[in-house]
């Protein structure tokens, strides 16, 4: 399949893992209260991970370690009668430490450590749920 290059984005994100806890980061949306993990588009020049650990940092406020994980989601999702396809590479991580979160204006999410155990039940979408347990597996492996 060929796609311009008005017709889809890349994003990167983690599912981020604090071990010592037992617990996994996630984001909850204010709005409608959808459960999920940090990500967001890469800015113009910026590697795959880099914006991976930029996406973490500045919508949870944790700074991690990038795992490699080689998983790669295809969505497409239609803005404005606009037909998008987003290419979004996840990586698990591992937590460092906490810092600033710095939102941009128009989000509105919550950062949330969740209990490895019940994480899969707490995820919104089957997706995220599925990603999760293909990080925990690659962690645990």
């Amino acid at each position: 399949m060929l796609y311009s290059k008005d017709e889809f984005v890349f994003s990167a994100g983690a599912v981020v893992f604090d071990a010592k806890r037992e617990q996994v980061l996630t984001i909850v949306n204010d709005d409608n209260g959808h459960v999920s993990f940090p990500k967001g588009q890469l800015d113009k020049g910026e590697t795959i991970e880099c914006a991976a650990r930029r996406e973490v940092e500045e919508e949870a406020g944790v700074v991690c370690n990038l795992l490699p994980s080689g998983i790669v989601a295809v969505q497409t999702r239609y803005y404005e009668d606009e037909k998008i396809t987003k290419f979004i590479y996840w990586y698990a991580a591992t937590f460092v430490e906490t810092t600033a979160q710095k939102l941009e204006e128009y989000e509105r999410i919550t950062p949330k450590w969740i209990d490895v155990e019940s994480a899969s039940d707490a995820l919104t979408r089957a997706e995220d749920k599925r990603l999760f347990q293909l990080c925990l597996d690659s962690i645990c492996s």
